[in-house]
């Protein structure tokens, strides 16, 4: 086999594995959307069932960062971005509560 015709094969494989690791990442989304909805509809105490949808909300934006954006291999990085909006969150959660 070429030198060419190697590399091509490789890099039939690599994008082979790239598209199912999409295809997993999408199915994870829709799975987790799915209990979302389903959490939603169970009846529960208020601050469970936000406590639970944000924490749903925490694991796909993870999965989205290391996934789509690529930064699944940047640790810090992807902390950095997961964690910043929800210390702003709480910043402006504090905020509002002392209003009540």
């Amino acid at each position: 086999m070429s030198g060419t015709a190697h590399s091509a094969v490789e890099h039939g494989h690599e994008h082979d594995h790239g598209n199912r690791l999409y295809f997993l990442t999408w199915l994870w989304l829709l799975l987790i959307t799915v209990l979302e909805v389903g959490v939603v509809l169970v009846h529960m105490p208020r601050a469970i069932l936000v406590a639970v949808l944000l924490l749903m909300t925490v694991l796909k934006s993870g999965l989205i960062v290391a996934n789509f954006m690529h930064l699944r291999f940047e640790k810090l990085n992807m902390i950095y971005i997961i964690l910043t909006p929800m210390i702003f969150a709480l910043i402006m959660w504090y905020g509002v509560a002392l209003d009540y």
